[in-house]
Order: C-alpha cells, then sequence, then structure tokens
C-alpha cells in the first residue's frame, strides 16, 4: 500500500538555477546512489496459478532447489496480516498467507486461490464459496471453512487495521464443510476484490487461541507456498518451502532471503557482487548501465502506484486550500521527471494511479509559477511561510526531490526545511501526524479503487485520509455510494467526480507515476513484478 515508505509530457522551462543545480548533484556523485470493477464472474472455476506470465522465464523448465535472495530498502513491519500498512510486511505476507481469491497475474481481474467456485445470489447480497479441498496449514492441520470464519471475522473485528475496508459484509458462516456463505447488507460491488487484500488472508484459527492474539505478530500460520523460518529484525526474514502447497509442484525454490539493504549504493553493490539475486528500487540513472551487464536483466515494471507529498491539513496554513493548490502549481513536476527520474514517469493528475475508473480527463496542477503567485496573494500567507519536508534518509531519489522543491517554493516564498529520517521512524511520523510535508507512495492491492479511495481521502476510511486530516463529506459520501452501485458505469461517474473533488482540494502534492525498477542476475527465472506491485516467488527458479 505504502512506501518500503503511457502519454508523454511536453518539456517545460526549468526554472533559472535548476540545471546547474542538477548538474553539481551529478558531479558530486550523488545521482549516481539515487533510490529508492469487479471483473470476475460470479462461478469461476479456472485453476489459479496456470497463467504465469514471468517476465524473465527465458523459456527454461523450472528447476527445483536454492535459495533466492531479495534485497529491499526496509524491513517489515508486523506478520499479522490485519495489521500492517506497508509494502514490506504486504509483499511479505501474501508469500505466506493464501486468501479465498486473488488478482490475476495481468492484474485486470480475479482468479481463484483458497475458494475453487463462488457464486452470488440475484440480489448481489449473498456469495457462497466451495474452498479448495486437501490444503493445510504450515503446521500440517487442515484448513476448514471455519478457519475462514474466523480470519474474516478477525479481519473485520475492532482489533483490526483494516476493518473499514469490509463494512459492507452483515455476516460470514461456514455452511458446509467446505462451503463458505458471505452476506452483504447492501449490494456491495467490491467485496471479491476486498477478499483478495492481504488483510483477507485465513489464519489457523488453533494456532491464534491456542497462542494468543499475539502471536501473529511475529510468527505466522498461513496455507502459502513459503513459511516463516527466522526473522531477524533489521536484517532478514528467510522463508523456506511449504512442501504442502496446493500448488503442486510449488513453490520451485528451497527457500527466500529477504534482505534489509536500506542503502541505494550498497543494494547495487551487493548485486554487482553477486552477494544478492535481485535488487528492488534500482535507480534509474543506474538502468542503462546495468542493461549493459550480460549478467543482468534489467525491468522497469508498470505498476499501480502514486507518489505525492502528503500535506498535514491539519496544521496552518495548510488548512487553506488556496496554500494547498499554491504549492501543486510551484512545483514542475515534468522537471523532477526529466532531471531526477530521467524521464521514467508521468506526472500525476489524480489520487489513483492508472488502474481501473481512473480519471484521464483531469488535467492535474501543470507548472505555473504565476498561478501559484497570485493564489498564495490570495492566502492566509500572502508573504509566506517556513515549513518542513520529511523524506526517508538513504533514498536519494526522495532526497534531489526534495532539493528542487525547497527551490520551487522559494519562489512563491516557502522557507522549506528538508528533515532525514530513517524510513521506518518516517512512517511512524506520518502516521502520527508529526510532519507538515512528507514523500510518500501509494500502491493498490487490489483492481478495485475502494482501497485507495477510502485510504487516501475518505476521512473516516480508517486512516484519516492517510494521516492527512483531508475531510470532504462529498468525497465520504460519494465513496460509501460507489460501494453500494453495482451498474459499472454508474462507478465510474462516482469515481470520476471523486477524482475531481480530489484534485480541487489539493491534499496532496500530486508528484508522477513512475515504474518499479529491478536488477535480476540472468540465472534467475520466472520473476515477475505485478501491478499491484507484490512477486510470486512460488514461480521462481534458479538455474545457476
Amino acid at each position: 500500500m505504502i512506501r518500503e515508505g503511457a502519454m508523454k509530457h511536453t518539456k517545460r522551462i526549468v526554472k533559472n538555477g535548476l540545471m546547474g543545480l542538477i548538474a553539481v548533484l551529478f558531479a558530486a556523485g550523488t545521482v549516481a546512489c539515487s533510490s529508492t470493477s469487479e471483473s470476475a464472474p460470479a462461478s469461476s472455476n479456472a485453476p489459479a496459478g496456470d497463467s504465469q506470465a514471468a517476465s524473465n522465464s527465458g523459456g527454461d523448465t523450472p528447476k527445483p532447489g536454492g535459495v533466492l535472495k531479495l534485497a529491499r530498502a526496509q524491513d517489515v513491519s508486523n506478520l499479522d496480516p490485519i495489521v500492517p500498512g506497508d509494502n514490506m510486511s504486504i509483499w511479505t505476507l501474501l508469500l505466506m498467507y493464501d486468501q479465498l481469491v486473488r488478482v490475476s497475474p495481468d492484474g485486470n481481474g480475479l482468479e481463484p486461490a483458497l475458494a475453487t467456485e463462488w457464486k452470488v445470489s440475484d440480489d448481489g447480497k449473498t456469495y457462497t464459496f466451495t474452498l479448495r479441498k486437501g490444503v493445510k496449514f504450515h503446521d500440517g492441520s487442515p484448513m476448514t471453512a471455519a478457519d475462514v470464519k474466523f480470519s474474516l471475522d478477525r479481519a473485520r473485528g475492532k482489533e483490526s487495521s483494516w476493518s473499514w475496508i469490509y463494512t459492507g459484509i452483515d455476516s460470514v458462516e461456514a455452511t458446509g464443510d467446505d462451503v463458505v456463505t458471505i452476506k452483504t447488507k447492501t449490494p456491495y460491488a467490491p467485496l471479491l476484490s476486498s477478499l483478495a487484500l492481504f488483510s483477507s488472508s485465513i489464519v489457523s484459527e488453533k494456532a491464534v487461541k491456542d497462542k494468543g492474539k499475539d502471536f501473529l505478530s511475529s510468527n505466522e500460520m498461513g496455507t502459502g507456498p513459503f513459511r516463516l523460518a527466522e526473522w531477524q529484525r533489521g536484517q532478514k526474514v528467510a522463508l523456506a518451502k511449504n512442501p504442502d502447497y496446493w500448488q503442486q509442484g510449488k513453490p520451485y525454490l528451497d527457500g527466500v532471503e529477504l534482505v534489509q539493504v536500506p542503502e541505494d549504493t550498497t543494494r547495487m553493490l551487493q548485486l554487482r557482487a553477486g552477494e544478492i539475486d535481485i535488487a528492488s528500487n534500482v535507480p534509474f540513472n543506474s538502468l542503462e548501465e546495468l542493461k549493459t551487464d550480460p549478467n543482468l536483466n534489467v525491468m522497469a515494471v508498470q505498476q499501480s502506484r502514486i507518489d505525492v507529498l502528503t500535506i498535514n491539513n491539519t496544521r496552518e496554513p495548510f488548512q487553506d486550500v488556496k496554500v494547498r493548490q499554491a504549492i501543486n502549481y510551484a512545483i514542475d513536476k515534468d522537471a523532477i521527471i526529466k532531471n531526477v527520474l530521467l524521464g521514467n514517469g508521468e506526472a500525476a493528475t489524480s489520487y489513483l494511479p492508472k488502474m481501473k475508473f481512473f480519471n484521464d480527463q483531469l488535467k492535474g496542477y501543470k507548472y505555473d509559477l504565476d498561478k501559484a503567485k497570485q493564489l498564495m496573494a490570495e492566502s492566509s500567507k500572502p508573504n509566506g511561510f517556513k515549513t518542513s519536508l520529511l523524506i526517508s534518509s538513504g533514498n536519494e531519489t526522495e532526497r534531489q526531490i526534495g532539493v528542487i522543491v525547497k527551490e520551487q517554493l522559494a519562489a512563491i516564498g516557502i522557507d522549506l526545511d528538508i528533515q532525514l529520517m530513517e524510513p521506518g521512524a518516517a512512517d511512524e511520523a506520518i502516521n502520527a501526524m508529526k510532519y507538515d510535508l512528507a514523500s510518500t507512495y501509494f500502491t493498490t492491492d487490489i483492481i478495485d479503487p475502494d482501497e485507495l479511495t477510502s485510504f487516501e481521502v475518505v476521512s473516516t476510511g480508517g486512516t484519516n485520509s492517510y494521516h492527512t486530516g483531508y475531510k470532504n463529506p462529498k468525497v465520504d459520501e460519494l465513496s460509501d455510494k460507489a460501494r453500494e452501485e453495482l451498474d459499472e458505469s454508474k462507478r465510474k461517474e462516482m469515481y470520476f467526480e471523486i477524482q475531481r473533488l480530489v484534485s480541487e482540494d489539493a491534499p496532496f502534492v500530486f508528484l508522477y507515476y513512475k515504474p518499479a525498477t529491478y536488477a535480476v542476475q540472468s540465472y534467475v527465472k520466472g520473476f515477475q513484478v505485478m501491478s499491484t506491485g507484490n512477486y510470486r516467488l512460488e514461480d521462481v527458479w534458479l538455474t545457476k
């Protein structure tokens, strides 16, 4: 969901001094280490896992064995599926747990997982799921319909950080040995997508009840392709193959090590030295050089992601919409994309990434310094003010953007102080709303816009509009109505209107959409990054 923390736009004139500043950054060597719809049918019998679309399979026959080392910038925060909101935890959980349904590899639909099929009643309020037979938890005990009921009731319960995603559910019942029935209060359009969410992971009821509610915070008991072997906090998460996994023959790997390497430079050095098999968050200015290495496969994968600067709407003067709009007009996103991302991105126009119901009619905030100055003159702070931008230490991309933003906001009288903070601490500060501006990003975990809408811009969505304090009653109302609307065209209209309202309110600085970058050793096969940002490592094998 959040951080670890297409159309071509015409070139814009960069303000005086910016190109010189970027040149200095390159000369100093700092840039070289930059960082960091329910379309599913009412009933489905398609087998899961048969539509693998690995980007570097190379046509080789899968080979069992070996341990894959994947370097990431951050550690996980919590292993209980109903708790975390950070991507490192989410993507790790999806390797250890299964859900009733899951996003298809192309990111455009849903496919069976622990449920082999499902049927929806004519009134759209009763969903009946048939469970896959013979599925076992990692301790060897069988998964039952009772476990599914327990898990989903837990996910929508008061101790869940994600209970807001399930507000449309009225009841979950085990109505047979391998049958689960979910009833909704009203027709509930995003239900199937919500059941594919990581927080809908099926856990062992016995394990939780026997070992206590806090057991899953640092342990796991799922049915996924890998089980937890060891969690060395701040260093790595080690996973071992689940020999009883329901997808016969998978995973191919004996294990996985998710290694924490916060510094971009260190990650690249370890990759070139062969100490790791996959490096995430490859700096854009390193991509072309890495492509010349015959031992590496370099990937720039389009994903449903938007990078933003969040604004604490509860602090003065950010309660003033004209101040927020002025900041958006004063920041030249195209210059950032050109000089920091080296052209690998597109200026953002909505709080949604390019996914289902994305409003492609929005113009967004194109760089307009005169407009920004006019809005500041009309605002509560016509003479400017001093504020701060929180960014993660070790993330050179964010640092470079911070330097550019600082210079550009100075042109409208805003004195910006850049605050560096360790990534985990930065997330904590954002969650506690102890910041003015902060650099972060969002990715969707499901194919429906309901999750990101509730997470980012709905005041009652569970995160206080992602810790910005933004509240627009019309946005909240439309979000509720969109959940209950089964007509796709009407839902689209509602989400278009939500995006228009949010754009006008400018609770964030809408920065850009960019691809996910990975460098993969050539002996790693079957590695694919999905549009939701995660990866199915059960499909990966090694040829070395």
